[in-house]
């Protein structure tokens, strides 16, 4: 916990009063049961498909629907594994479906945190699901098959291939996902679009890259973020950031996400998707090739589509393993982008407004353990931001600006 200066602490309890903060709690300590009741139920499900011999029933009748037209043949495996990972994951998530609806629906409604309408969101549910169902099935059908031709190669081959893929990954989520869910446009002309592009054009970044989104369709509380690589890498606000806060807060919350734009930290991001995804392979060429070994009757080898379930089952397992480490590489991102927005803007207590603002907003916790921020926090906690930014802003008293 850090301890705010009286000034600090005053202003910041006008913006997050202390009643919503401890609502916050009450929030954060709710969505951690649900996170791991979560993560718990999916590991269930997986682990119940793959040992109760239903994925292997159910590869049998696709294969021999699909080979009863056309011999076996590489396209009849490529279809096989693509149509039992699809049905694997479309099942997953519909029993999933009501534990999905109180934590990202009934919850949001209860705290005010949404005003999104049950059809929105199931229409985003849904077309989440189609997408996600759809790039796993032909990714895991291209993987069944660089095992079935390359049994003890392909971990070297799918380690180089990771590179392509986390890349296109980069560039293809802005162009062509996120407008599914929202509409982006051009931040419109003001005094504020003009702060913000002489901004950018200290730092050489084009006036194009600047888009808002229509957030207040999902959610009550700000954000904003930069996505992609290279041509089409864009600075996003939400339309609640321009409708609730103060022009210098808006400011800056570009700056920092400005210092993302500047410092490439989506390509250093891709970087450790990278690494990340090589860790993967390992544990999947171990732990995945041991338990296939020892549940034979369940499969014909790793290379078997019927092994889906095992496999997404260990991916959760390493996600959740991965997810303090992956997590404190982003915590270090974001400071730095924390960094340069307090170097590049001189705004006084804009800094300290902005994070006090987005707390009350999105009912982030003020003061976390810091044992839930090693495992949960993809950002520096809320209290450690706003004393940096009062820190850099001269407000502290002397406060070291990097004490952090």
């Amino acid at each position: 916990m850090v301890p705010f200066p009286p000034n600090i602490e005053h202003l910041v309890d006008a913006l997050y009063p202390p009643a919503r903060q401890a609502l916050a709690l009450e929030v954060a300590n709710t969505a951690r049961r649900l996170f791991w009741l979560g993560a718990a139920l999916q590991l269930a499900i997986f682990a119940a498909l793959y040992f109760s011999g239903a994925t292997t029933w159910l590869r049998a009748r696709v294969e021999h629907l699909i080979q009863k037209e056309r011999p076996a043949t590489t396209f009849s495996r490529l279809l096989t594994a693509a149509v039992v990972i699809a049905i694997v994951l479309l099942a997953s998530a519909i029993l999933m479906l009501p534990l999905t609806w109180y934590d990202s629906f009934t919850l949001m409604h209860r705290y005010d945190l949404s005003r999104e309408t049950p059809a929105n969101w199931l229409h985003d549910w849904a077309v989440g699901l189609a997408l996600g169902a759809l790039i796993a099935a032909v990714l895991g059908a291209l993987f069944f098959e660089l095992i079935h031709r390359f049994e003890r190669a392909w971990p070297a081959i799918a380690a180089v291939l990771a590179i392509p893929i986390v890349l296109a990954s980069a560039v293809i989520l802005p162009v062509f996902i996120e407008p599914l869910f929202n509409t982006y446009t051009p931040l419109p002309p003001s005094p504020l679009t003009k702060s913000i592009l002489d901004l950018e054009q200290q730092h050489g970044v084009h006036a194009s890259s600047v888009y808002v989104f229509d957030l207040s369709k999902q959610e009550t509380s700000a954000n904003a973020f930069v996505s992609g690589i290279g041509y089409v890498e864009r600075i996003a606000l939400s339309d609640t950031l321009l409708k609730t806060f103060k022009p210098d807060e808006v400011l800056y919350i570009t700056a920092h996400e400005l210092g993302h734009y500047v410092h490439g930290d989506l390509w250093r991001g891709a970087l450790y998707e990278w690494l990340g995804a090589l860790v993967m392979i390992a544990f999947l060429y171990i732990v995945a090739g041991a338990i296939v070994k020892r549940t034979t009757p369940r499969s014909r080898g790793l290379s078997d589509p019927a092994v889906a379930p095992l496999l997404f089952g260990l991916l959760l397992l390493f996600g959740l393993a991965a997810e303090p480490v992956g997590n404190a590489l982003s915590r270090q991102i974001e400071h730095n982008a924390d960094v340069f927005a307090a170097a590049n803007t001189h705004l006084g207590t804009a800094g300290v407004r902005a994070f006090a603002r987005l707390g009350s907003q999105g009912l982030s916790t003020l003061h976390p353990d810091p044992l839930v921020v090693w495992y949960f926090y993809t950002h520096p906690p809320l209290d450690e931001r706003i004393d940096y930014a009062a820190a850099r802003a001269g407000l502290t008293g002397g406060r070291s600006p990097d004490a952090q």
